[in-house]
């Protein structure tokens, strides 16, 4: 529908019965929607035609003649014409400012080696004063050739003068010219930034390569280039915030604020929040990669100083191991591609136990970057052991990516309490899982990967989260996309592809939009707010041009978005674009 829903204030008709109202006195609804498929997501499945919000909240769910109770003079009635409505999608997994430090300059996401360099150097002749030239995206999988990764040389043939600075598409790595190198500081005779974590692909001089691994040395080099601030990542945010709204997404679960100080980076929405432009609730982690830090200390402090309506600091995230690109994912059993590789976890187990305790004890929860099976293992016995030590309390901790679950984890989900989180875009048997992860894994281990049918089925919570703008093969953070690959199995225009895991590994279309709304928000202890639409909970919700339930699942990414509503406020209208 590309026509404005139609608006007026007026009364509506009395006589059916609510399903559900708001114990107000003198209700005065500012919005009523009526005419719908309203798909609530509560418990019941409850599917409404009409709903009412007053000051950001609901107020009435039910029939469209019931609404005579809590509407009057004044409040626009909008007649959704069958339109399907959902709560307003919750993203279980984002990392809001490394996005507007990372999607910068040109998309290079291909597979094609000669089109990202004939995307970066049209770009760069078409922006001949930028003082640096940033592009995003380049996939890793295509290099992982006899060749090896791109080299600095590569880009000197594009621009020797100016610095160039390309992200992967994984965010965990980036790909530089000499220039920048220059400019950083950073030769032969320069350490690595964390030794065998952060590092600099090195020729048999010692001179860096082109290839940079992991953020840390990422950033090494990155800030000497521009000036990493505030201004710079607020505008970044500034012109990624509104997509995020024209696909739906009304609260999402920050995972770690990098490239700028904690502080910093919340600091941003809560000024966005201050002068009534934050268009989504965003709750907000300390991000824990250093066992020589004490992270609940440092999460208190966050805590303490961002706790409003829309912006709170509440998790404490962990990264335990790192991906199967560079063999540094744990696993129960060795690599089948090389099974003298031995990655150690990133946090100790006896330091992860103490600190998992301790936030426990302090109210805390905890999320984490748990690519391989024993990094899962690892978490869930740290939980458990908080849980038999600490009172009892309401937690929601959560495991995150959780690629691959040993089956003798999958029922602990529901046992603990725990969530599982992972990227429904990334449930597909892409070039990635081809060239990267059945070299590595074996397709017996392959065909196991994101196990989130296994896990809701044994009773754990399972909710969908982008990791945007991180990601193996696309960088995608749209809800409709995630519920459309973990449907299928199988990514948007990749169908001849066989469904990874087969059909047997495909979610039910309920499950998978609950993943994205009610369950999300379980996973972030916020369900008594937002996720479904119910009266008393915040007024977050979304209109689709289709209803999910009755198309073909292959095409719910090419649903529209007509309108978002965050608070009782329109923060995306289709019709005005």
């Amino acid at each position: 529908m590309r026509n404005s829903l139609l608006i007026a204030t007026t009364l509506c008709a009395i006589g059916a019965p609510a399903l559900a109202q708001s114990g107000r006195e003198n209700p005065s609804a500012d919005w009523a929607f009526i005419n719908g498929q309203i798909h609530t997501m509560d418990q019941a499945g409850t599917v409404a035609e009409a709903i009412g919000i007053e000051d950001g909240e609901i107020v009435y769910v039910g029939h469209a003649a019931g609404l005579a109770s809590v509407i009057g003079i004044g409040t626009k009635v909008i007649d959704l014409e069958r339109h399907m409505v959902l709560p307003g999608f919750v993203e279980g997994h984002i990392h809001p400012t490394a996005g507007a430090l990372i999607m910068r300059g040109v998309d290079l996401q291909t597979d094609d080696k000669e089109e990202i360099l004939d995307r970066l150097s049209d770009y760069a002749e078409a922006n001949p004063d930028l003082p640096v030239v940033h592009g995003y995206g380049v996939r890793t999988h295509i290099w992982l050739d006899g060749d090896g990764f791109p080299t600095a040389a590569m880009l000197d043939e594009i621009d020797p003068d100016r610095p160039i600075f390309l992200w992967a598409v994984n965010g965990h790595a980036a790909w530089a010219n000499s220039k920048a190198f220059e400019l950083a500081g950073v030769d032969a005779d320069t350490p690595d930034t964390v030794p065998g974590f952060s590092f600099f692909e090195r020729d048999e001089a010692g001179n860096p390569k082109g290839w940079i691994v992991e953020v840390p040395a990422q950033l090494q080099v990155l800030s000497k280039l521009i000036d990493l601030n505030y201004d710079y990542a607020a505008e970044g945010v500034a012109e990624w915030l509104p997509k995020f709204s024209e696909a739906g997404i009304t609260t999402v679960h920050d995972y770690g604020v990098q490239g700028l100080g904690a502080e910093e980076g919340f600091q941003i929405f809560v000024d966005l929040e201050d002068a009534g432009e934050m268009p989504l609730r965003l709750q907000g982690s300390f991000y824990w990669n250093d066992p020589n830090v004490d992270p609940v200390a440092a999460l208190r402090s966050l805590n303490d100083q961002f706790d409003s309506e829309l912006v709170t600091a509440r998790s404490l995230k962990i990264n335990m191991d790192g991906d199967d690109e560079g063999y540094s994912a744990l696993y129960t059993a060795p690599y089948s591609d090389n099974p003298e590789a031995s990655p150690e976890p990133i946090i100790p187990i006896d330091i992860l136990n103490d600190a998992v305790k301790r936030a426990d004890a302090a109210g805390f929860n905890v999320i984490c970057h748990c690519f391989g099976d024993a990094a899962v293992r690892h978490v869930l016995d740290a939980i458990e052991l908080a849980i038999a030590e600490n009172p009892p309390r309401d937690r929601r901790n959560v495991i995150s990516h959780g690629l691959l679950v040993h089956p003798d984890d999958i029922p602990r989900f529901a046992d603990l309490g725990v969530t599982w989180d992972s990227s429904g875009a990334w449930m597909s048997f892409d070039p990635v899982l081809e060239n990267v992860s059945i070299p590595r894994l074996g397709r017996e281990r392959v065909d196991k990967l994101y196990p989130m049918k296994a896990i809701a089925d044994a009773g754990g919570n399972v909710s969908l989260g982008s990791d945007w703008p991180a990601a193996g093969f696309i960088s995608e953070m749209r809800p409709l996309v995630a519920i459309r690959t973990a449907v299928m199995r199988q990514l948007p225009g990749r169908d001849d592809v066989p469904p990874l895991g087969g059909d047997a590994a495909r979610v039910p279309v309920d499950l998978a939009i609950r993943a994205n709304t009610i369950n999300a928000a379980k996973g972030m202890g916020r369900d008594h707010e937002v996720g479904s639409l119910e009266v008393g909970k915040k007024a977050d919700l979304v209109v689709l041009s289709e209803n999910l339930y009755k198309i073909d699942p292959s095409t719910i990414h090419e649903v529209d978005v007509l309108y978002t509503m965050m608070n009782g406020r329109l923060t995306w209208d289709y019709s005005a674009e």
